[in-house]
């Protein structure tokens, strides 16, 4: 019973709509029928309005039902709630009156409408996308959009959380998880919320990014359905992930600041970044800011169905991105499909892969290539040098792979270079330094994180209980 209760409450974003277009076109009926040109609309307008109440009524019903799921602001929930009953009573106090040919209280049914539907709209829309979404667009929505991303003038005295942290929080998760809305019963907006976690429990655990829920869900592959931010949403910068992991990997602590907190030469890099520029959430400079034109659906299907994930980077913009952790050969197919997308492929993603000279050659040729995860896969030194042509690049994953410092040292002239991983390579830990010269742009993640010991994380067990 309990799941039928869901599904049927599931329909209210789909049933939600269908009175605000028949109400509304009943209102313009009602209007235009005053003049002799369309007085036959007269006939239609209680038929409009019958329609309208009765799927009004199955909105309040459905709404009724999924407002159980304790996701929304009480406050907004409840208005929305009785302004969608309001909508439903006097939608069929429309009917009666157009029934009974009563136009002149009709009129000012048909104003209450409008005001109602206007109302309820906004506040659905407030559940939903959060607060002032209508106004989204306007300059000043704009400005308040990015009230969190300052420049910081003293990294190393910021407090952490509050300002570093939580502004990331409050751009890229507040949508979903603050005051108005708490999907999974969960609110990032305090230090409070975060600690209590969801209706599934703890996300938060202080030491270990890998029981934090919080963290694993960001570092998902974005076509997973659990990926936070979802799809199409403003994602994490790797610079604010990597902050994100540092600042739950020693101890989450909410009043630290920077310089009291140990810190990896990564870490130290990704700081002093926040210094010099601002973070502006909505400019991407890993998607072009030009658009191309759309690629060949017949080559990406092909792609498909050889296991390759490929789609678009957003609804509206052809850019792609093409993930092969789930395809097991690189044949010569898949070569040519890739080559036909050298114009509109981004972002790629071969971990493990074992691939062939030719086959580095093909990447090598995806010149607008922005993001290169090739993480545990068989590049070497030889196969670095061909992606000298991808000067385009910016984010680049080796870890667990057997080139070397002199290797990586091949891509020193691309200067767009932000983001290097080199954990478990042939790089040595004194070649680090002269690295970071040679790329001083980037922020090169070494692996080897430092976490402080707690003293509560470890239990000394019974001789008898080992």
């Amino acid at each position: 019973m309990l799941f039928i209760t869901e599904v049927v409450a599931h329909f209210h974003p789909v049933l939600v709509h269908l009175p605000i277009g028949i109400l509304l076109l009943a209102i313009l009926f009602h209007w235009l029928s005053t003049k002799e040109k369309y007085a036959g609309l007269s006939t239609a307008i209680p038929i409009a309005y019958l329609a309208g109440s009765i799927t009004a009524l199955l909105s309040c019903i459905t709404g009724y039902l999924l407002s159980g799921s304790g996701e929304y602001d009480e406050t907004t929930l409840n208005l929305h709630q009785w302004m969608g009953i309001l909508v439903a009573f006097v939608s069929a106090t429309g009917y009666l009156f157009s029934r009974t040919k009563n136009y002149s209280q009709l009129k000012w049914v048909s104003i209450a409408l409008l005001i109602l539907l206007t109302v309820t709209g906004h506040l659905g829309g407030t559940l939903t996308h959060g607060e002032g979404y209508l106004w989204k667009g306007s300059s000043e929505s704009k400005k308040d959009s990015t009230a969190g991303t300052k420049l910081i003038a003293n990294a190393q005295e910021a407090i952490v959380y509050k300002d570093i942290i939580q502004p990331m929080l409050q751009q890229k998760c507040y949508n979903c998880h603050a005051a108005t809305k708490q999907k999974g019963g969960l609110r990032l907006d305090s230090e409070e919320w975060i600690i209590k976690g969801g209706k599934n429990g703890k996300v938060l655990v202080a030491g270990s990014i890998d029981s934090s829920e919080v963290y694993k869900r960001i570092i998902l592959d974005p076509i997973e359905e659990k990926h936070m931010p979802p799809k199409g949403k403003s994602q994490l910068t790797e610079q604010e992930r990597v902050l994100l992991q540092w600042w739950i990997a020693s101890g989450a602590d909410f009043a630290k600041k920077s310089k009291e907190i140990a810190q990896t030469s990564a870490i130290k890099t990704a700081l002093s970044a926040l210094e010099k520029t601002e973070i502006v959430a909505s400019k991407r400079t890993d998607v072009p800011d030009v658009e191309i034109a759309k690629a060949s659906e017949t080559i990406l299907e092909s792609l498909r169905k050889k296991s390759v994930t490929v789609f678009e980077i957003s609804a509206n913009s052809n850019w792609l991105s093409a993930n092969f952790v789930n395809c097991t050969k690189w044949d010569a197919d898949i070569e040519k499909n890739m080559s036909s997308l050298k114009d509109q492929l981004i972002w790629l993603k071969i971990p493990g892969a074992q691939l062939q000279e030719s086959s580095w050659k093909t990447i090598a040729a995806l010149t607008n290539l922005r993001r290169l995860s090739a993480e545990h896969s068989s590049i070497t030194d030889k196969d670095l040098e061909q992606l000298n042509s991808l000067n385009q690049l910016q984010y680049l994953n080796l870890v667990d792979t057997k080139i070397t410092a002199k290797g990586l040292l091949q891509l020193k002239a691309n200067t767009n270079i932000t983001n290097l991983f080199l954990s478990r390579t042939g790089i040595g830990a004194q070649e680090f330094n002269t690295l970071k010269l040679k790329f001083p742009k980037a922020v090169i993640d070494t692996g080897g994180y430092n976490v402080p010991f707690i003293a509560t994380d470890t239990q000394q067990l019974h001789p008898k209980e080992k």
